[in-house]
């Protein structure tokens, strides 16, 4: 996907009144008035997000995805719906973009998670002799020390859904406390910890399986 594409020949004609307001050149600009921006139909405006916050999107990405490709698969979903939905954007401070960045990486994440369940290479895994040796004779691990093995991980995390699989690797796979995910996901603080909790009940019956 192009992303010059995608703002040359899409314009968006609302327009700033106030010429002065203008901010001296757009590595300057805060990031409202780079929303400004881009509402405008500034082409250089939205190259300057991508570039201010590609980073932060890929932090959220690896969250639920580990290959690079997978990632920068996200990476490009979610810029170019941010293009497409910035006109509902609201925030009215520099942090709030942030915020709304996450989210819909996270909602991108999710729904790429929910389109690949299907697909042959994301199906449920059998595990490898080694690792169902693993896992009986470690059958007294904790789930953050199981998600601790990355390659065991993915295989045991590919039969709980999508938000299951967020929430698990933030909270144990990362170390991230209840409000940090909230803020990446949107969630109330009470369901996270309600999702965590029946993600770790999903998790410990999928693991006894192999027991």
């Amino acid at each position: 996907m192009s992303y010059s594409t995608i703002w040359q020949n899409q314009g968006i004609s609302s327009h700033i009144e106030d010429e002065s307001a203008k901010p001296r050149s757009i590595a300057d600009a805060t990031d409202q008035q780079l929303v400004e921006l881009i509402l405008a139909g500034e082409k250089k405006a939205f190259e300057q997000l991508f570039e201010r916050y590609k980073r932060l999107v890929a932090s959220v990405a690896v969250y639920y995805f580990q290959r690079p490709e997978q990632v920068e698969e996200i990476i490009q979903i979610t810029f170019a719906k941010v293009y497409f939905e910035l006109k509902n954007f609201n925030g009215k401070y520099d942090y709030s973009l942030a915020g709304w960045l996450k989210r819909i990486t996270a909602n991108v994440c999710i729904d790429t998670l929910r389109k690949n369940k299907r697909k042959p290479e994301n199906l449920s895994c059998e595990f490898a002799e080694t690792e169902n040796e693993s896992l009986f004779t470690d059958s007294k691990k904790t789930i953050e020390e199981i998600l601790s093995e990355k390659d065991l991980a993915n295989k045991l995390l590919s039969h709980v859904s999508p938000e299951d699989q967020a929430v698990l690797r933030m909270f144990y796979g990362e170390g991230m406390n209840v409000s940090e995910i909230s803020e990446i996901t949107g969630w109330s603080k009470s369901k996270i910890k309600t999702r965590t909790c029946r993600a770790r009940k999903a998790l410990r019956k999928i693991i006894k399986k192999y027991l």
